[in-house]
């Protein structure tokens, strides 16, 4: 995990994989490391039967496992579902924990669909372009978002076109700009399409932008490809 971790709980022959993010644990040392390090900590990851049987089954820990279990049984929030954990290892000081169990609350207290935008963001912040891409394009095919089709679809939109951008795909980044204009109506995800437009080196992109945005369109024709 790119750190020494001392650990006094038992260690694993079989690593944990934790999904969101991309990382294996061997111990409830590690874990505590990645929840108090990570950007975001998506509850799927943890709450449920896979990863209590890998407590169990890996870490020799019976009776922690029967205390998560009846966690899951009382379809307990993240916090509530790690204080358990916490006590079994006592990897953070008094202090570290309840800073994380602020955290911790504060993921609870998201909608699914905040969480999973959430989620997406991180790897923005990380600079993962390409695992961003991934993750907003399965958003954007999400139930949650599909239902919604407002700003937050929108906002959606214009992320991806970032993370397009950042990888100097300027034609995919217009195009995902003006779709998440079309939801958000905010005036910066157009200018940020112009903008994008204006990098590409292509004319035609910002000619196509005052086509579909006539409201705008003198705006956009002020704007010159460099």
């Amino acid at each position: 995990m790119g750190q020494l971790i001392l650990c006094k709980s038992p260690r694993a022959k079989t690593p944990f994989y934790i999904e969101s993010g991309k990382v294996n644990i061997y111990s409830l040392e590690e874990l505590m490391y990645f929840v108090q390090t990570a950007r975001f900590v998506a509850r799927d990851d943890f709450a449920k039967p896979e990863f209590v049987d890998w407590v169990e089954r890996e870490l020799g820990m019976k009776e922690l496992a029967v205390m998560l279990r009846e966690k899951l049984a009382a379809k307990a929030g993240l916090r509530d579902f790690f204080l358990p954990i916490e006590a079994a290892n006592g990897y953070l000081t008094t202090s570290e924990l309840q800073i994380l169990n602020v955290q911790l609350q504060k993921y609870d207290h998201m909608s699914g669909l905040e969480a999973k935008k959430f989620y997406a963001d991180q790897f923005m912040y990380q600079e993962k372009y390409v695992q961003a891409i991934q993750a907003y394009r399965r958003l954007l095919g999400d139930s949650d978002v599909i239902s919604e089709q407002g700003h937050v679809a929108g906002d959606i939109w214009s992320n991806l076109g970032c993370a397009y951008a950042k990888m100097h795909d300027f034609c995919e980044a217009v195009e995902c700009f003006a779709r998440g204009y079309r939801l958000n109506h905010r005036i910066e995800t157009l200018q940020e399409a112009v903008d994008a437009a204006c990098l590409s080196g292509d004319q035609q992109l910002l000619e196509g932008l005052a086509m579909r945005f006539p409201a705008n369109a003198a705006q956009i024709a002020a704007e010159r490809v460099h």
